[in-house]
């Protein structure tokens, strides 16, 4: 069982009295759906245009599928509040890094936190959230995912610890369709698989035609 990970911050100028706040994470119930799609919306204002092209925010079936992670055994929906208000988000669970590996990752990816709460320990607390489910499951690592124009994101994350371990290039399959049309040497394995599939088959029989000569009595 993950217990709620309490985290208390103390903000403002040096030597002034400022309250504490207090972030509290802990796994988000259906309850906690309407405050996770606010926080969802959070992401469309993440990343470069081309990488907001592969992030699912404009999906139209995300309270479904939010719904459906939350009751799912093998996913966690992590949900950080600070002094009791929703302030962050974060989507757990473990992966298998290639068909390959026999290791596993605990794979944090849609961490988001509020703006309005930024600077005030919401995403440490997630990341803590994030360490003691990997105990929980005696996962040896955490991975997150980022999008590498979030310099700030990507600062924070490497000073706690995080390091580039595999760079993943995506793009459009029209755009590599086109791309490697233009190559000569190319060649389509679809159309390999046809060649070789003719050159397999057997001769078809040769028809024996017998001349038939006409007698003459």
């Amino acid at each position: 069982m993950i217990r709620p990970a309490v985290t208390q911050r103390r903000g403002g100028p040096k030597g002034a009295r400022v309250p504490r706040s207090v972030v509290v994470t802990r796994r988000a119930t259906l309850a906690d759906l309407p405050e996770l799609l606010r926080l969802w919306g959070e992401l469309r204002q993440l990343g470069a245009r081309a990488e907001r092209a592969l992030n699912p925010v404009a999906t139209p079936d995300v309270p479904v599928r939010l719904a459906d992670a939350i009751g799912a055994a093998d996913c966690h929906v992590m949900i950080a509040c600070v002094d009791g208000e929703p302030a962050g988000m974060a989507v757990c669970r473990s992966v298998q890094p290639d068909p390959l590996s026999d290791s596993r990752v605990l794979h944090v990816c849609h961490l988001v936190v509020d703006r309005q709460h930024r600077r005030r320990g919401v995403g440490r607390s997630l990341i803590a959230a994030a360490v003691e489910l990997a105990d929980c499951e005696h996962i040896e690592h955490v991975g997150v995912e980022l999008y590498p124009s979030v310099r700030d994101a990507s600062r924070f994350y490497a000073r706690l610890g995080f390091a580039p371990v595999t760079m993943q290039r995506v793009a459009p399959v029209q755009v590599l369709r086109r791309r490697l049309s233009g190559d000569a040497t190319t060649v389509r394995l679809d159309d390999l698989v046809r060649r070789r599939t003719r050159m397999r088959r057997p001769l078809p029989a040769q028809r024996v035609t017998r001349r038939t000569t006409e007698r003459v009595d």
